[in-house]
């Protein structure tokens, strides 16, 4: 069955800088899971310290603290995604939230394209005063790149493009009763 896939876009400080962009895909109905239960797929960090590549599953995005606003992107097939309750570490612990470095072996297709594509590093040159923009190597810039893989895979198809001009790239771009 396919699934439809979202950019989940996260509200920044002011208006005129970059908003954090995440990867979400909902689980299969099933009766031991809510329909708005997925897997969150992103980079995080800064460009003061780089970026690093994070999962988070279950996940879901009514529970979370941060604000998310979906925003459609494509379908894909359940055999791309694997729904999972966390991720078992080397360490005999289990988690939800993990960074990809911590995981031995990933879970689905999307997962291993995601370890495949580089989060950025930190910016060389990189001032702290003069605020980031648009285009910048950061979480959208990785977001970009990742769904270029995964076209060129043929997990997404070349449609994801289209809604991906949609997503707005800051806050600002939202209107006001969003």
């Amino acid at each position: 069955m396919p699934r439809a896939t979202q950019i989940l876009v996260s509200k920044t400080a002011k208006p005129d800088i970059p908003a954090h962009w995440s990867l979400y895909i909902p689980y299969a109905s099933s009766p031991s899971r809510s329909n708005e239960t997925g897997k969150l797929i992103h980079v995080v960090g800064s460009p003061l310290h780089g970026y690093t590549l994070e999962f988070k599953a279950p996940y879901v995005p009514s529970e979370d603290s941060i604000k998310r606003v979906p925003f459609p992107l494509c379908s894909i097939d359940d055999q791309n995604v694997e729904d999972t309750d966390g991720y078992a570490l080397s360490d005999g612990s289990h988690k939800t939230v993990v960074l990809a470095i911590e995981v031995e072996g990933y879970k689905d297709e999307l997962e291993r394209v995601a370890g495949g594509v580089e989060a950025p590093g930190r910016a060389k040159g990189w001032n702290p005063l003069v605020p980031p923009k648009v285009g910048d190597k950061n979480c959208q810039w990785w977001m970009r790149e990742y769904i270029d893989v995964l076209v060129k895979e043929g997990i997404f198809s070349q449609d994801v493009y289209a809604n991906l001009e949609k997503v707005p790239e800051t806050w600002g771009q939202f209107k006001e009763d969003s």
